[in-house]
C-alpha cells in the first residue's frame, strides 16, 4: 500500500469499528489531524545487547545511526534493495545497512505525511466503485474493483470477514508534499 500511497492511487482506508471503545469516538483522528506513514525501511547502524531491569533479562538493541552518519534512510518500497548482504545481529559487529520492520521506524524517518480529510461511518459491503478504487487498489482491478477490494479485505482481516459486513470507520487522506511538511514533530 505504500507504493499506492506514494503514487497518489490510495486516498482513503477503512478499519472495523471494535465496540465498544470505538462507538464513542473514531481512534484514527477527524478531518484536518496529520498522520505520519510508517513503512519497512532500512537503517545505518549496530546491534548490541542490553539487560533490561523491567524484564530482568538481556536483549538485543538497535542503535540507529543514520543520521549521525551523514545518510538518509532507504525504503523497502523503492527498489527493496538497502540492506548490507553482510550485516549481523551481531555485538561488536561494525555498523551496517539493516532492514527494519515498519514498527521501528522513527518519526524522522517517515517520509508520507497525510491530512485526514473526512471520515464516516458504513457497512463494509456499502463500498462503491470508486471509493474501492481510492483503497489503492492493484493494477487489474478496475474490472471489479469491489470484488478486488473484497479480496484484499479478506487476506487482511481473514476468511468471513466480508459476508461478516461490519461497521468501518471509512477515513479519506490527502498527501501532504515533501516541501508542505510542519517544521513541528507530529
Amino acid at each position: 500500500m505504500v507504493r499506492a500511497l506514494l503514487a497518489g492511487a490510495k486516498t482513503q482506508t477503512r478499519r472495523a469499528l471494535r465496540f465498544p471503545e470505538d462507538a464513542a469516538r473514531n481512534r484514527f483522528g477527524r478531518p484536518g489531524d496529520l498522520l505520519w506513514v510508517r513503512e519497512t525501511f532500512f537503517a545505518y547502524g549496530r546491534w548490541d545487547i542490553r539487560f533490561n531491569l523491567r524484564k530482568q533479562h538481556a536483549e538485543w538493541f538497535f542503535t540507529d545511526m543514520t543520521q549521525a552518519a551523514g545518510y538518509a534512510w532507504r525504503y523497502a518500497a523503492d527498489d527493496g534493495q538497502g540492506a548490507d548482504p553482510h550485516a549481523r545481529r551481531e555485538a561488536g559487529a561494525a555498523p551496517a545497512w539493516h532492514k527494519r520492520p515498519a514498527l521501528f521506524m522513527p518519526r524522522a524517518a517517515s517520509r508520507i505525511l497525510l491530512e485526514i480529510v473526512g471520515v464516516r461511518v458504513e457497512r463494509l459491503q456499502e463500498i462503491g466503485v470508486a471509493d474501492a478504487l481510492a483503497e489503492g487498489l492493484p493494477p487489474g482491478a478496475e474490472d471489479d474493483p469491489v470484488g478486488a477490494y473484497r479480496g484484499v479485505w479478506e487476506g487482511i482481516n481473514g476468511p468471513g470477514s466480508w459476508e461478516a459486513n461490519p461497521l468501518v470507520w471509512v477515513v479519506a487522506f490527502a498527501q501532504i508534499p515533501l516541501a508542505g511538511r510542519p517544521s513541528r514533530n507530529i
